[in-house]
């Protein structure tokens, strides 16, 4: 009786195993048919990126042939003065001076801001041109971590400056 019960048992745990093979085709095929394509897909994606990582501005050097372009963001800088400032700040700065994030000196926090100004408009410079990790442990990137030129970035600090003495 027991070998019968067993034999019973085998057919049909075959009879199972066999129907989710067969299922497990049809899934295949039916994902084949019905899938999208990935390369499409990929390509779609690949152009999303590329577009949110573009860089936000280009250098030019003297020479080439988009020299042309420079001296009107050069002019745009001079002449917006305090409003460039702002603008900047608002682009590049705002993410970590508006963020409320410890050891970063908020714009208009007096108290955060006094000893840094106390320490000259060229240190300032000098620590958002070229970076700087002070006491707190945060750094501050280069350039905001931007492509901004010397002139952007010291318009910026006297922005933040004006806005927290």
């Amino acid at each position: 009786m027991s070998q019968e019960k067993d034999k019973i048992f085998f057919r049909n745990f075959s009879l199972v195993v066999g129907a989710l093979a067969v299922m497990m085709v049809i899934f295949i095929i039916a994902a084949r048919i019905l899938g999208i394509d990935d390369e499409a897909a990929m390509e779609s994606q690949s152009a999303a990126v590329s577009e949110r990582t573009a860089p936000m501005g280009s250098v030019s050097v003297a020479g080439d042939a988009d020299t042309e372009e420079a001296p009107a963001v050069a002019e745009a800088t001079d002449a917006g003065g305090a409003d460039e400032g702002k603008k900047i700040y608002d682009s590049a700065c705002a993410a970590c001076h508006s963020s409320g994030i410890p050891g970063i000196p908020q714009l208009s926090d007096v108290a955060a801001w006094a000893p840094r100004i106390e320490q000259g408009n060229d240190t300032l410079y000098r620590h958002a041109v070229e970076g700087f990790t002070g006491g707190s442990g945060m750094m501050m990137p280069p350039r905001g971590g931007g492509s901004l030129s010397d002139d952007e970035v010291k318009a910026a600090v006297d922005y933040m400056v004006s806005q927290s003495q």
